[in-house]
């Protein structure tokens, strides 16, 4: 354990020893933005509780991004909010989006603090339900990312939290189980991503995109730096394009 925790950046320990749970808000490009591909960034503010602690904006290619969002390649550093280096950087080639059946080019997404590779969280070969795993620096599975289920683990579970009305598929979380789980319906998650639904009608015009990310009981500074980082890819292809 001891050798797990000194590998990330000191910094990111500062940030996320004490985080339960991190939300996460992204400040979008508005719709005329995207349609014109303009030379606009998407930033992103992360929040401890009440605290503003790190800031970071999405670098990618505009043209790539207006036609080939979310296959598109994007890299990203966290910054503390008071500036300073970066202690989380996300790297994620241009891969096909998920899909079912799919034998090659699985999303993935790789995740460093500082010079240290925390790991990377990769899509599997799925069917009905999505799913996503997240291995270490040493390629050990440690957490297994995808909705909650119902039929025994065959399809996804639309109504785990309550009835999706009027917020749709934007209500469904993808939960974190622990890494070597078959998971179905009875499986125990240790944590969870999930969209936070805007609570009025004027935030429902907003370009501003909520959600959270509930770290596991237990969770060292590594892997909750990497659940994090792993968040980032989860909302570019799901959280981000479901409302």
């Amino acid at each position: 354990m001891g050798e797990t925790m000194d590998r990330g950046d000191g910094l990111l320990a500062s940030k996320l020893q004490n985080c339960e749970k991190l939300e996460i808000r992204q400040g979008r490009r508005g719709w005329l933005q995207e349609c014109l591909c303009c030379v606009t960034k998407s930033s992103f503010s992360y929040y401890n509780g009440e605290k503003e602690i790190a800031q970071s904006k999405e670098e990618f290619s505009f043209l790539c991004r207006c036609c080939f969002a979310p296959d598109h390649a994007f890299d990203m550093t966290v910054h503390p909010v008071e500036g300073g280096d970066g202690f989380l950087e996300i790297n994620r080639p241009c891969k096909i989006c998920p899909a079912p059946l799919k034998c090659f080019c699985h999303s993935e997404a790789t995740i460093f603090s500082g010079e240290h590779d925390l790991g990377e969280i990769r899509e599997t070969c799925w069917w009905s339900v999505p799913q996503f795993k997240v291995y270490d620096h040493n390629e050990e599975e440690v957490y297994i990312i995808q909705p909650p289920t119902c039929c025994d683990g065959m399809c996804v579970d639309c109504f785990s939290e309550g009835c999706p009305c009027p917020h749709g598929c934007c209500i469904i979380p993808c939960n974190i189980y622990a890494g070597h789980t078959p998971v179905t319906n009875s499986t125990e998650p240790v944590g969870r991503m999930a969209k936070i639904p805007k609570k009025s009608f004027c935030d429902t015009y907003n370009e501003t995109n909520y959600y959270v990310v509930e770290f596991p009981e237990g969770a060292s500074v590594n892997h909750k730096g990497l659940l994090a980082g792993a968040s980032l890819l989860i909302n570019a292809v799901y959280f981000e394009n479901s409302e």
